[in-house]
């Protein structure tokens, strides 16, 4: 490897850097002691809602340096800009038998434009649109333990792949969950938690993620009811 090829080897993975010593930092500081409470399932009714990356995101932005690639890769950066510390993307979703049901917007918002970094969590805003309606739900994210082989490998220089099941959600809701704001047209009025499941194949040393994401939503009759 020459010089100038093994600086820029270098220059593209300080966001990936910063995960990493995140990810060892913490060292499941906050995952070990998250609460795991679910809901009873005869209070629920459970909606699954998924997505395929990096096939089924439409588009997706951020203000961060490094090696998170951008899709489409000409799209405009947010780096420099009163929003660069968010992360913002458009994708189609999936039902429970893998057919197209809608689409979803995500916006993450971090402290600042550097990242994560140890005990840190940061905030999400989902909106998820249906023919039937649509549901705004919000959680803060915390980075996984579960994923320190992948950016352990990454980080050495080395692609990963391999299959890394992992909640990114952890809270506002006391479970650890996310929670329900509201909805139009069937889910009018709708309340209850959702988690934000990854399950993660591959990740690339020039910032591709290959995997699947999975927003499990638990509608909540009974609180609705009260609330009428």
């Amino acid at each position: 490897m020459t010089e100038q090829s093994s600086q820029n080897h270098k220059t593209k993975r300080p966001w990936l850097l910063v995960v990493a010593g995140v990810i060892i930092g913490v060292a499941g500081m906050y995952w070990l002691n998250r609460p795991e409470v679910p809901l009873p399932v005869s209070q629920a009714d459970f909606i699954e809602f998924s997505l395929e990356m990096p096939g089924d995101i439409l588009a997706m932005t951020h203000g961060f340096t490094g090696s998170i690639k951008r899709v489409p890769e000409n799209i405009t950066s947010l780096e420099n800009s009163s929003i660069s510390n968010m992360i913002g993307f458009v994708a189609r979703i999936r039902d429970k038998d893998g057919e197209l049901a809608g689409l979803a917007s995500e916006l993450e918002i971090f402290p600042d434009d550097s990242g994560p970094r140890p005990g840190m969590t940061w905030k999400t805003h989902w909106t998820i649109t249906t023919p039937e309606g649509s549901l705004l739900i919000y959680e803060t994210e915390a980075v996984p333990l579960a994923h320190i082989p992948a950016f352990a490998s990454v980080i050495a220089g080395n692609d990963w792949t391999g299959s890394i099941f992992a909640d990114v959600s952890s809270g506002p809701h006391p479970t650890g969950r996310g929670v329900i704001v509201g909805g139009t047209g069937i889910y009018a009025g709708a309340r209850g938690t959702f988690i934000e499941r990854v399950e993660l194949r591959q990740l690339t040393t020039d910032g591709e993620m290959v995997g699947t994401m999975y927003l499990q939503i638990y509608l909540d009759h009974d609180q609705k009811e009260a609330e009428e």
